[in-house]
């Protein structure tokens, strides 16, 4: 099953990795850290699972997640922040993602949704 890490912290999509690899063994793990990687790869592959960080400049996470959701809208996208404001996020939510969390305070959460995907 691939799952797909958009991070621009190589630490953070690290730990992310790291956390999603415990879950299954059968788990392909891709990871950009650019809005243009994040593209090239949607483009390559069909992710089962999206761990998409809003921290991309510009609107440019929200047109990945667009473009996740044109391409299968069954794959389940967890839209990862730090602060950002409910607007935002209520139109993350709009354009299709399956979870919002805080980046730092909600990590413990991701586990038991990419073991539930099929």
């Amino acid at each position: 099953m691939p799952v797909l890490i958009l991070d621009r912290s190589t630490q953070v999509a690290d730990r992310l990795s790291d956390l999603v690899a415990e879950v299954k063994k059968e788990i392909a793990i891709y990871k950009a850290a650019s809005d243009k990687a994040a593209i090239k790869l949607l483009d390559k592959i069909m992710p089962a699972a999206v761990l998409l960080d809003v921290d991309f400049s510009g609107n440019s996470a929200i047109a990945i997640l667009k473009k996740i959701k044109q391409k299968n809208d069954k794959t389940v996208v967890i839209v990862l922040h730090n602060h950002t404001d409910e607007r935002e996020l209520k139109l993350y939510k709009v354009i299709g993602a399956d979870y919002i969390f805080n980046k730092y305070d909600d990590f413990e959460k991701i586990p038991a949704i990419i073991s539930a995907i099929q």
